[in-house]
Order: structure tokens, then C-alpha cells, then sequence
């Protein structure tokens, strides 16, 4: 067989683990708490002749709404930020904990300046060639003063693991800012662009 055909198997295979590994690890993680929390009361509902259909769902919503509620009060607040002290200063634990923290925040967290909420392209890494980034900052700051420039941040995400990437500044007037949303933007490099935006095929 031609290095081609072993090329293509190669890059199918890759874009089925793509699709279906984001899906088998939403639906095992769902799966995993469905089960815990069905455990705690079902257990002693079922020793009583009791079943309770989608227990366990009813309760992980109930958390998930507690939660919510003692995250937007003062006390709860003040207890979520001794958690985040505590979780931080945990070593290994601490790095996953803070990267899945901004992943969640980048999804599901209000917009707000920075953090993320734009979506950008910049000339990378030679000319002519583009990147697609985040700009994180319009803040100058110390560099921007040296040069005399006014300097964005532009974090750019390295394809299907977007964890990683590179940190750019780069002058205001040469980043271009696009209309997609950070959330296809972010769908966009994981899937290496093959998920593009509709928008952007329009």
C-alpha cells in the first residue's frame, strides 16, 4: 500500500478520536457523578422497597444549584477563596486545579475585559502567516512603555491541546479582531481547524 493510504488512515483516525473522545469523557464524567450521588440516598430508598427514577440526577442538579447560590453570597465566597488558596498551594494539584478553573471560566464564566473574550489573528510566525489567539490584555504596561508602543497580549494556543501555546505582544493596529466567539475559536483549534465557524465559511 502507497504512503498516502497509511497517511489518510492516520489522519481518520485521528479526527474520529477527536469526536469521539470529548464526548466519551462528557458522558463518563456525567455518568460517574449520576452514579455517586444515586448512590448516597438510593441505596437506603432501595433497602426500603423504594426506587427513584433519575435520583441521582435530581440530586447533582440540587448541588450544582447550592453551590451556584453559596458561590454568589459573601459567606460563600469567602469560603470558594480559602478553597482556592488551599488547592493552589497543593504541589501537581495545584496546576491541574488552576487550568481546569480557567477552562471553566473561559466557558461558563461571565464576559468581562480580557480573559479571553476576543478573539484575534495575528501575523505568526513568519510573514504572511496567521495565527489565531486570545487577546488577553490591551494593557501595555512596562513593554509597551519601552518601545513606545501600544502592545496587546495575544495568547496563541497550540492546536488540539490548547493548554499550551505562546504568549505574544504584539503592536494594537497589527491584530485583527475577528467576530467568532471564544467558545468556536477554542472548537477551532482543538479539532486543528476543522471545525470552522459558520460564520467564517459565509
Amino acid at each position: 500500500m502507497s504512503p498516502g493510504f497509511w497517511a489518510r488512515l492516520r489522519r481518520y483516525y485521528l479526527a474520529g478520536l477527536l469526536v469521539l473522545a470529548p464526548t466519551a469523557l462528557t458522558l463518563w464524567v456525567v455518568w460517574r457523578l449520576f452514579l455517586f450521588f444515586d448512590d448516597i440516598l438510593g441505596r437506603s430508598l432501595r433497602a426500603r422497597g423504594i426506587s427513584v427514577v433519575g435520583l441521582g440526577f435530581l440530586l447533582l442538579n440540587v448541588l450544582l444549584l447550592l453551590l451556584g447560590w453559596l458561590a454568589t453570597n459573601l459567606l460563600g465566597r469567602r469560603l470558594f477563596s480559602i478553597w482556592d488558596r488551599v488547592m493552589n498551594r497543593v504541589p501537581l494539584i495545584n496546576k491541574i486545579y488552576t487550568t481546569l478553573r480557567q477552562i471553566a471560566e473561559l466557558f461558563l464564566g461571565p464576559p468581562r475585559e480580557g480573559s479571553f473574550r476576543r478573539v484575534a489573528i495575528v501575523e505568526y510566525p513568519v510573514p504572511g502567516s496567521y495565527a489565531l489567539g486570545f487577546v488577553t490584555s490591551t494593557n501595555p504596561g512596562e513593554a509597551g512603555r519601552r518601545l513606545g508602543q501600544r502592545l496587546c497580549s495575544v495568547y496563541i494556543p497550540k492546536a488540539v491541546n490548547p493548554v499550551t501555546g505562546y504568549l505574544l505582544l504584539v503592536p494594537e493596529e497589527r491584530v485583527t479582531y475577528l467576530d467568532m466567539t471564544p467558545e468556536e475559536a477554542m472548537k477551532m483549534v482543538v479539532s486543528a481547524g476543522a471545525l470552522v465557524p459558520s460564520r467564517a465559511e459565509s
